[in-house]
């Protein structure tokens, strides 16, 4: 599982590299997937990390297009990225959400 999930990763970011120069309604969607996927497995601090980037990517990127000429696609790119990161973040909370009904239920 971790190599789809390293794969899932990888994935991910060449698609928000892409996303920067490409237009398609289809790539918000497949970054949350492959986010995701690439949050299984993770540990929670691994997870933790993942939450604290996703809040960065939300709110910071789009001060980069104050960087004149490339700003604008780095913002696109880390945009991008964000929204890969929201979709392992929601699949990391449901994973620990789990885990707390199991901890909860069954002992």
């Amino acid at each position: 599982m971790e190599k789809i999930a390293a794969v899932a990763r990888v994935l991910a970011v060449l698609l928000a590299i892409v996303s920067a120069f490409v237009v398609n309604p289809l790539i918000a969607p497949i970054l949350l997937v492959l986010g995701g996927i690439a949050a299984i497995g993770n540990t929670s601090e691994r997870n933790s990390k993942n939450y604290l980037i996703t809040i960065v990517l939300i709110l910071g990127a789009a001060t980069l297009r104050a960087i004149p000429y490339a700003g604008e696609y780095l913002a696109s790119m880390f945009e991008a990225l964000g929204i890969a990161f929201v979709g392992a973040s929601i699949v990391s909370i449901t994973i620990t959400l789990e885990y707390r009904i199991k901890r909860d239920w069954l002992g």
